[in-house]
């Protein structure tokens, strides 16, 4: 028989997982339509059968990109605002669950502060993941088939055997070759850790794992599908919608790194503040409970916190003249660095447990970014993964410090506050722009039963709070008569339309 508290933590994680999921369903219901999703809200309506859907992807599989899961997701939900929202909740929770397995934290306040965690994007990202449907099934579903993958072998990441079996290894199979068919970058990464999972364990334990055979074949052949794409041969030779510094040899990639390191240097770490404000206390905790300290330590600690200082400075400065702006920038990304290394020294030198699965997850943040150094344009999504990855590894720290052994009123209370004042604060943001979805709405379909020839809508006041928010060319594909453009749309600042 289970004890009684196993019991209560049970259902007080089921509990908390029933009120998530109604929240985040409320939330995405929120999210109007943007940018190319009205191409995909077109699309959906045309897609009757799972046949023509099959259809549709092999289509742009052989002519756009090689992404098939994520354009079978984001097509199937075009048109479709029930299943759009229920999958949408659905993966963010199950990122949030997967999280809260990985790390440890697997009572309700781990849950919450996993949530907090995963919603408390930098603004520039949230908009292009969450809100945007395109980029949310493009970059969530894969993100959580990996913590799903690195869940099954856990006990590899801590330097322990795995309990193999077929199920396990036909589950791992299924995971790497799913997870690779979404976006390239990400694909790239989990083909990188699977070989390296593969590799430790065998030399860690001196066994070959058939677990982790499978999902390293599993990710082969999802990164092998993908490539295959034709499309990538116009990307590798600079042509089409995305180019790379492929084809111009080394020089190329050098030259695409330059142009690229601010901007993944930005979202990769100096525009995250929850992430490196979150380590610097968690590793300055891990210094203060040590019960030896080396002088090293000392310096170690200096650097963290300093570095940290230089990235908050970095981000409140914003200098007018272009020299000055590269400058502060230069200095930020100095002390990022720093930063970065000096806490990648204290993990290693101060956890006192679970190293090993803080260092990979740690050290596969920058090897998920890498790839995104060579191809353009890029954009702060593209970083998500690498933002999931450290949370990961934060939450794993912080497990290490047992904060269950503290009392439950006060460990409760924070992530509890935090949810909900994040809960608060989107409806305060979402749920204006959905009341002015529904005018803009109301005001095409009567324009369209007039026969009114144009229709000004109000234009959103987002606060950057959504991604290419008014797009009039993308809305005519799926506001017309008889064929697309039919209708012209234009925006206006809100209240203003009517005198137009």
């Amino acid at each position: 028989m289970k004890p009684l508290s196993h019991n209560t933590n049970q259902a007080g994680r089921a509990l908390c997982l029933l009120l998530l999921f109604a929240g985040l369903f409320a939330l995405c219901r929120l999210f109007p339509i943007v940018g190319d999703d009205w191409f995909r809200e077109a699309l959906g309506a045309s897609l009757h059968s799972p046949a023509g859907l099959l259809k549709e992807v092999a289509a742009r599989w052989a002519t756009v990109n090689g992404r098939i899961l994520g354009n079978v997701l984001s097509y199937s939900a075009g048109s479709r605002p029930l299943l759009r929202e229920l999958m949408r909740a659905l993966f963010t929770l199950a990122l949030i669950a997967l999280l809260s397995r990985l790390t440890g934290l697997t009572g309700w306040r781990g849950l919450l502060l996993c949530a907090m965690g995963a919603l408390a994007l930098p603004q520039a990202m949230f908009c292009q993941i969450y809100p945007w449907a395109a980029g949310f099934f493009n970059y969530v579903p894969p993100a959580a088939a990996l913590l799903a993958s690195l869940c099954l072998v856990r006990p590899a990441l801590d330097g322990e055997l795995l309990d193999e079996g077929p199920l396990r290894s036909a589950g791992l199979l299924l995971l790497g070759f799913c997870q690779q068919l979404f976006v390239e970058n990400n694909t790239l990464y989990a083909l990188c850790a699977a070989l390296v999972l593969l590799v430790w364990y065998r030399l860690e334990q001196r066994l070959w794992s058939p677990g982790l055979l499978a999902l390293l074949l599993g990710c082969a052949l999802g990164a092998a599908l993908l490539f295959a794409s034709p499309s990538y041969r116009l990307i590798g030779g600079g042509e089409g919608a995305y180019q790379s510094g492929l084809g111009g040899g080394l020089a190329g990639l050098l030259s695409a790194a330059l142009v690229n390191l601010p901007q993944v240097a930005r979202w990769f770490l100096l525009s995250c503040p929850v992430l490196y404000s979150s380590f610097t206390a968690l590793t300055l905790v891990l210094l203060a409970r040590r019960r030896t300290r080396r002088p090293g330590d000392r310096v170690l600690g200096v650097l963290i916190g300093l570095g940290c200082l230089g990235l908050i400075l970095g981000q409140l400065l914003s200098p007018g003249e272009v020299s000055v702006r590269r400058l502060v920038l230069a200095a930020a990304i100095a002390a990022g660095a720093v930063w970065w290394l000096a806490v990648t020294a204290a993990l290693w030198l101060w956890l006192p447990g679970r190293v090993s699965r803080v260092l990979f997850l740690w050290l596969s943040a920058p090897v998920a970014a890498g790839p995104l150094l060579f191809v353009s344009p890029i954009g702060p999504r593209c970083l998500f993964l690498s933002y999931v990855l450290m949370l990961a590894a934060a939450g794993t720290v912080l497990h290490t410090l047992e904060p269950e052994r503290r009392p439950a009123w006060l460990t409760g209370l924070v992530p509890a506050v935090g949810m909900a004042g994040l809960f608060c604060f989107s409806l305060s943001v979402f749920l204006p722009l959905h009341r002015l979805e529904a005018e803009r709405t109301a005001a095409l379909e009567e324009a369209l039963a007039s026969g009114a020839p144009s229709v000004v809508l109000p234009a959103y006041r987002h606060g950057g709070w959504l991604w290419d928010a008014d797009s009039a060319a993308k809305m005519e594909q799926y506001y017309y008569r008889e064929r697309p453009g039919d209708l012209a749309i234009t925006f206006a600042p809100a209240g203003e339309e009517e005198l137009s």
